[in-house]
């Protein structure tokens, strides 16, 4: 009940608000939005449905699934990354640094499909955005970040058990011939501090769906990136340059030589991968802590990108997809989580 209380009133503060931070919330209050926690009793976290005070409404990542507060031994993997928030999902007006939009503001391992459709569409014509839904083409160039139109999300479902929860979404438009079935779950194995999220998306239309999907792993491991160590079973390399006082590379290894500082991104595609599934396996670590975690997947790698700032860091693998109607695709991230003296599964 106090927290509750606290939430309610940082709410309601925040609408009061002046200036430059006018309609926008502080991050705290996305803890507001309807969520269950899952747990194993090892590691809890919090997934948010859909549908009635639905968190995530933004036009970029898909909006079932939202994985927020993954603890484990009272290291919070994936708390806030900025400070507030534009409560208006349509709100696409400049704030200060610390502002996020509805495209953005979430935490965890979020994931984005790529549009499919978009030039195809024409001015004011229908394309699919995997995870979302059917949106309208508004412009003459495709940007996730400003605000979009959605005309036909399907019918989705949720349900949860202390330890897992599930999503669906079967979407079928006539208008512009796209049409699947997608089922998500999240689940917190027994006995073991490790997470699962399994996916399976069905073609049910008319035309090919070609996309790739990539998670979007805000980690809050480390602050400002000190002391992070990414291993990869292949040979890194950068495409665009990287800080050298701030980032190395060292074979398989990436290390952050010194805490980012605010208003700096470090980020660049990443290259050294091959076409094995084995090469979906990272471990990234605060060799200060001993916290870390080892994210794997049971496909290959089709394209990596890296991101951070100084309240987050984020290790973007993507995979490829492409159906035929009828055809489908499953695929599943495994995330193992370990402390101090503990190593990585």
């Amino acid at each position: 009940m106090r927290r509750a209380a606290a939430i309610v009133a940082l709410w309601a503060g925040a609408c009061g608000s002046a200036g430059a931070q006018q309609g926008t919330l502080p991050a705290t209050a996305l803890e507001n939005f309807r969520h269950v926690e899952v747990s194993n009793g090892l590691i809890t976290a919090q997934v948010y449905p859909t549908g009635e005070n639905e968190l995530y409404k933004g036009g970029r990542f898909d909006h079932a699934g939202v994985v927020f507060h993954v603890t484990y031994k009272g290291q919070d993997f994936s708390n806030y990354w900025f400070d507030r928030f534009v409560a208006d999902p349509n709100d696409d007006g400049k704030y200060p640094p610390g502002v996020q939009h509805s495209c953005c503001s979430a935490s965890g391992p979020m994931e984005e499909f790529a549009a499919v459709g978009f030039q195809e569409a024409g001015r004011g014509g229908r394309f699919l955005k995997p995870g979302i839904g059917i949106i309208r083409r508004t412009g003459d160039t495709y940007s996730q970040f400003v605000a979009q139109q959605l005309l036909n999300e399907g019918k989705r479902t949720f349900r949860s058990t202390k330890n897992s929860a599930n999503f669906t979404q079967d979407l079928d438009d006539p208008q512009s011939g796209y049409g699947y079935s997608y089922a998500k779950t999240v689940n917190l194995i027994a006995g073991k501090p490790q997470m699962t999220i399994t996916h399976m998306l069905k073609n049910t239309g008319k035309k090919d769906i070609v996309t790739t999907v990539f998670c979007h792993n805000f980690l809050t491991l480390s602050p400002a990136s000190e002391h992070m160590v990414i291993t990869a079973p292949f040979v890194w390399s950068a495409v665009e340059p990287l800080q050298p006082e701030l980032v190395k590379l060292d074979g398989k290894t990436i290390r952050y030589l010194a805490p980012i500082p605010k208003g700096v991104t470090t980020q660049s595609k990443m290259t050294g991968y091959g076409d094995k599934v084995s090469d979906y396996d990272f471990t990234i670590m605060d060799s200060k802590t001993g916290f870390g975690q080892r994210i794997r997947a049971d496909q290959p790698v089709a394209e990596i990108n890296m991101w951070s700032i100084s309240p987050t860091y984020s290790l973007e693998p993507y995979i490829a997809i492409s159906l035929k109607p009828g055809e489908s695709k499953s695929w599943t991230y495994t995330y193992d989580f370990f402390g101090p003296g503990e190593k990585a599964k």
